[in-house]
């Protein structure tokens, strides 16, 4: 029988010891047979490092890096650190169910123009009780990179949070990997990338775990920041729009933006009441 190919899943970490050892332990409780396990450290001034120190796991490498990259470089260096040809980038709070891999990776085996899986997501407080889903349109299946990208720009990320996402190393490259203008809503800019290269790939099935936090790098952003949020935004929408690659009309680029708006509060309210309630 032919060996599966090596799955990488890379653990972009700073300052992440609450959290990074239950993510870790996750990643390797993964029941894919051909995997590797790399996280790279951005210079955290915690215990991070301390904490990776327990696993004795041939699977796990960790990396430090000897300058803090920031979030994007870091992302853009936990991905081409991969030896695998598939990769899943999970941030150092969230979670992969174990059995993720084994039901997204054959979608990419078998159709060389899937360029992005995306699964399912839980949304989890940071008791690891479950407090939602991310809601995918659609719901399942199969589609053209660009049904899920114009709407997606216009009215919802409907692609999902960073954890829900499996793609080829090689298609990363080829787009340029994260994009350095957009440090808040770097994987919502990857998945519009690869978007255009091909097709996409929906899974219905919860297969992973988004932490909702309000200390997180979107949480801060969400928790009273919407108008830079905002910005970014619009500067993506100008970016797939002077490419030609997902034009947007003067018409939707208006409702992209009042959309966006919106969700941006209404998220902000979300994370503010969740929190509320986590913390009694």
């Amino acid at each position: 029988m032919a060996k599966k190919p090596l799955v990488s899943i890379v653990i972009p970490a700073y300052n992440s010891e609450r959290y990074i050892g239950r993510t870790v332990t996750f990643a390797l409780a993964t029941d894919y047979p051909n995997l590797e396990v790399v996280v790279v450290d951005d210079c955290s001034t915690d215990n991070t490092l301390k904490v990776l120190e327990l696993f004795h796991d041939k699977r796990l490498r960790v990396i430090r890096n000897e300058k803090n990259l920031g979030m994007t470089g870091n992302w853009n260096k936990c991905v081409r650190s991969a030896r695998g040809e598939y990769v899943k980038l999970i941030p150092a709070d969230d979670l992969v169910y174990p059995d993720c891999i084994k039901k997204s990776l054959p979608l990419l085996l078998r159709h060389p123009d899937i360029k992005l899986v995306v699964t399912g997501t839980d949304l989890i407080n940071e008791k690891d009780e479950t407090i939602g889903k991310y809601l995918h349109w659609p719901v399942r299946g199969v589609f053209d990179g660009r049904k899920l990208a114009k709407p997606s720009m216009i009215f919802n990320n409907f692609y999902g949070n960073p954890v829900c996402a499996l793609f080829r190393k090689s298609d990363f490259e080829d787009v340029g990997g994260f994009d350095e203008c957009f440090p808040y809503i770097l994987d919502f800019d990857l998945w519009l990338a690869l978007s255009s290269l091909g097709r996409v790939a929906v899974i219905k099935e919860r297969l992973n775990a988004f932490r909702v936090r309000t200390d997180s790098n979107s949480g801060h952003m969400m928790g009273g920041g919407e108008n830079v949020y905002t910005a970014e935004h619009i500067r993506l929408f100008d970016k797939y729009s002077a490419g030609n690659i997902f034009p947007l009309n003067r018409f939707e680029r208006a409702l992209a933006i009042g959309t966006r708006k919106v969700r941006n509060v209404l998220i902000g309210l979300f994370i503010r009441v969740k929190s509320k309630k986590s913390a009694k």
